[in-house]
């Protein structure tokens, strides 16, 4: 009690103090659900000091995740002694507890099969924890690239949490946008592959379209959360809705802050992107061999982590780099210091009628302009800032 006192008030040292004091006497009582109880709550303990930035940090990441695993230990070498059935149920869901916490530190540290094995065992232990499936499926899904068996995971959690007649383990305070988000991710899991083949669990022998059901699944988000930007865009992207003009800025803007840190690692190490490289090629040949001038203002559109930027350097006086994620500019700064004069935070066609109107030279971008359904606006505005002639 004294060290969950010292962790609720942010006394991590005093804390883990005690927590270690709990395991010694513990040890030698061997109570079990209270060994594992200490064992979980110090681990929190390490991870709440390995979260804080401390300069230690990594080394407290791996006492937490050291200590999570001692606390399943304990449970898997001493539960099938334990009689008392509550007191085994217990200990069943302090070790799921236990397991959950272990595959988030793993999430973090980016070892992905750990994590997804330490949230399949949470959810061994605890048939209603949908938060274990979520963070699996979100692992298989965005890491493993594993997506029927994400599909799945996400399916379960789905079903926890709309199963009125039992309650989930640890509920969500506004299941609404919970329950929003596993729909949107259902419906992604639908749509990755073009091949895939969809039947109902119902009917499996009949053929269902997998853009329908698809569809299906970003409709349900939406109506759980009528706000979810990314399921508006991914409904009218599989519906091919003409009335959705372009990406709305709030989804893009999410898209490329969740993307910024791995961001060009996934484009150019993994998926071998070379565009920027082709589009100042084909920049030169407009020239025919010759050297291209020296342009006053130049804008990088969508600029991202300074790829295109990088190629275009050469031939400004100023190169101002445009992007909607402030994260993904912070990642331009420190992947390519001093390469803008500017880096802007901003919606393009406001920086292209407003900030900089009938001031630009040269307007360079790669792949931003997909995100724009109806390119007309678009145009207007670029006519709008570059300069006369």
């Amino acid at each position: 009690e004294l060290g969950d006192a010292a962790l609720g008030q942010g006394r991590l040292d005093q804390a883990i103090e005690n927590y270690l004091k709990g395991i010694e006497i513990v040890n030698e009582e061997h109570s079990l659900e209270t060994e594992v109880s200490l064992h979980t709550n110090l681990a929190t303990a390490y991870s709440s000091i390995g979260e804080s930035g401390d300069e230690d940090a990594q080394a407290f990441t791996e006492k937490a995740i050291q200590g999570y695993e001692n606390a399943l230990k304990s449970y898997s070498d001493n539960i099938n002694d334990i009689v008392d059935k509550s007191i085994e149920k217990n200990c069943d869901m302090i070790a799921a507890q236990a397991a959950f916490f272990l595959g988030m530190e793993y999430q973090d540290a980016r070892t992905p099969q750990d994590a997804v094995d330490a949230y399949q065992y949470a959810y061994q232990l605890d048939k209603q924890h949908w938060a274990a499936l979520a963070n699996m499926a979100s692992v298989l899904h965005d890491e493993l690239k594993k997506h029927d068996k994400a599909l799945d995971a996400y399916n379960k959690a789905y079903s926890i949490l709309t199963n009125t007649e039992v309650q989930p383990t640890d509920p969500p305070e506004q299941p609404k946008f919970i329950l929003s988000e596993l729909q949107y991710r259902i419906g992604l899991c639908i749509t990755h592959d073009p091949n895939r083949k969809c039947a109902l669990e119902n009917d499996p022998d009949k053929a269902v379209d997998c853009k329908e059901m698809a569809a299906h699944a970003f409709s349900l988000a939406l109506q759980f959360d009528p706000d979810n930007e990314n399921a508006k865009h991914m409904l009218a992207t599989t519906t091919a809705d003409a009335t959705m003009k372009r990406a709305s800025n709030k989804y893009v803007k999410s898209l490329f802050d969740d993307y910024a840190s791995n961001f060009e690692h996934s484009l150019v190490d993994e998926l071998q992107y070379n565009g920027f490289e082709r589009l100042r090629r084909g920049f030169d040949r407009a020239f025919d061999g010759g050297s291209p001038p020296i342009f006053g203002k130049v804008i990088d559109a969508g600029c991202g982590t300074g790829l295109v930027g990088e190629q275009f350097k050469n031939v400004s006086s100023t190169l101002i780099g445009v992007d909607l994620s402030e994260a993904i500019l912070l990642e331009a700064e420190k992947a390519r210091p001093n390469l803008y004069n500017e880096l802007v935070a901003e919606d393009l066609i406001e920086v292209f009628t407003k900030k900089h109107a009938g001031s630009i030279d040269l307007i360079v971008a790669a792949d931003s302009y997909i995100y724009f359904g109806d390119l007309d606006p678009l145009f207007d505005a670029m006519q709008t800032g570059v300069k006369e002639g």
